[in-house]
């Protein structure tokens, strides 16, 4: 990725407008990113182990580290009640 990314806190998650990612990606990317999103949540509520999140906002990408606790069809919840529209990430890292 080759973007800027900018990295805030989950508190700060509430303020912002989220936007699909620019990029378009490929059904073996969106099934990678699904399953990611299914391990971090697999860790979050076993280990209480964090991961990384990248989003796009309506300012650019944003980076958040923190514990999902829930996946939807359409969203992810995270520690703290706050929430990220599934369409709107571009990746998950859980190998922090």
């Amino acid at each position: 990725m080759n973007t800027t990314v900018k990295k805030i806190e989950k508190e700060q998650l509430k303020d912002c407008d989220f936007r699909k990612p620019v990029y378009h990606f490929t059904d073996y990317e969106l099934r990678e990113r699904n399953r990611r999103l299914f391990l971090a949540m697999l860790l979050g509520n076993n280990f209480q182990s964090k991961v990384k999140i990248v989003f796009n906002t309506v300012d650019g990408y944003r980076e958040v580290f923190t514990t999902v606790w829930a996946t939807t069809e359409k969203f992810i919840l995270l520690k703290g009640g706050n929430y990220i529209p599934i369409d709107a990430i571009a990746y998950v890292s859980i190998d922090n």
